[in-house]
């Protein structure tokens, strides 16, 4: 008898498990391209994941891979369910490419993608001051862009004076609006782009990464003075753009990387100790560059994100 009310017991627990895990998988609505901005008669766009109950949050996920985008129905809706189930907006944000736009014109875009989802967060049901950005690699170096990058809201005369626009001329609205993000939790991101392996050693030298450096994608060239290259490679590093207004930031880094050095992430956060930022390093022993997010990257960024934009 004892046995048998053990196993009606089990087979209760299982069913209210899997009773539970039923009920906590959302079901999602998807808007598709999006367009957020016209560059050179292109338009560029993001989809949005929308659960069923939304929390007001919002993950802006940065769909880059050498700085070069792809279309968002590449990510399936499973592919965020981490997120949507918990009951956060996606952004799914397509950028402009190099070759034939370079780093900071691309960083630039992103500021604009941030602004334009800002300006419309009541028709995506979600709050304007709870934005995290995620990303890996180059999404990730954009990821972190947008946090020590971004720009507060402007008023429109003060626009007006610093882009020399006549009173005239209509001002888009959307250029007025904050580009600042709240949190971040990205994947190996290359930040410090003139001390790329070593005090001494810049992007340029690393001929893994020549791919995106010949063709003038990070401004300067191999073929650049060392003192050219180190300007143009130090004003698109987030590592030396670090200040007190720098939101949370955690960063997952495999310690095998061959292509982003464990190193980047290693420096990037001891700088952030330095001013007293809110920081989760997660090191992944034997990673290298790229894997298939498992539970532990699930469980971290969740937890981020959890914390400073549900206050959990």
């Amino acid at each position: 008898m004892k046995r048998f009310i053990c196993i009606i017991a089990l087979m209760l627990s299982l069913s209210l498990s899997l009773s539970f895990c039923i009920h906590a998988q959302q079901t999602v609505s998807r808007i598709c391209d999006v367009v957020y901005d016209h560059r050179d008669g292109l338009a560029f766009v993001f989809d949005v994941i929308k659960p069923e109950k939304q929390n007001g949050a919002a993950i802006l996920y940065i769909l880059s891979g050498g700085w070069v985008s792809r279309a968002a129905s590449t990510m399936s809706n499973e592919s965020f369910s981490q997120f949507t189930d918990k009951g956060y907006a996606v952004f799914i944000i397509t950028h402009c490419s190099q070759p034939r736009y370079n780093v900071p014109e691309i960083i630039t875009q992103i500021q604009r993608a941030i602004r334009f989802i800002r300006f419309n967060a009541g028709k995506y049901g979600i709050d304007p001051n709870k934005f995290g950005v995620s990303g890996h690699s180059a999404g990730a170096h954009l990821s972190i862009s947008a946090a020590v990058f971004g720009k507060d809201a402007i008023q429109e005369q003060k626009y007006r004076e610093i882009h020399s626009i006549p009173a005239d001329q209509k001002v888009d609205p959307i250029e007025l609006v904050s580009g600042k993000v709240q949190v971040v939790a990205c994947f190996y991101p290359p930040t410090n782009f003139v001390n790329y392996i070593d005090r001494d050693t810049n992007w340029f030298d690393f001929p893994t990464v020549r791919n995106v450096s010949a063709n003038g994608s990070f401004v300067a060239t191999p073929d650049s003075t060392r003192e050219f290259q180190n300007e143009a490679l130090r004003a698109i590093s987030p590592y030396f753009f670090i200040s007190e207004c720098t939101p949370p930031i955690c960063i997952i880094h495999g310690t095998a990387d061959e292509l982003v050095p464990f190193s980047q992430s290693v420096s990037f956060i001891a700088k952030l100790m330095e001013y007293n930022i809110p920081y989760l390093f997660v090191p992944r022993e034997a990673k290298g560059h790229g894997w298939q997010p498992d539970s532990t990257d699930h469980d971290a960024l969740g937890k981020w994100f959890d914390k400073y934009l549900l206050d959990k």
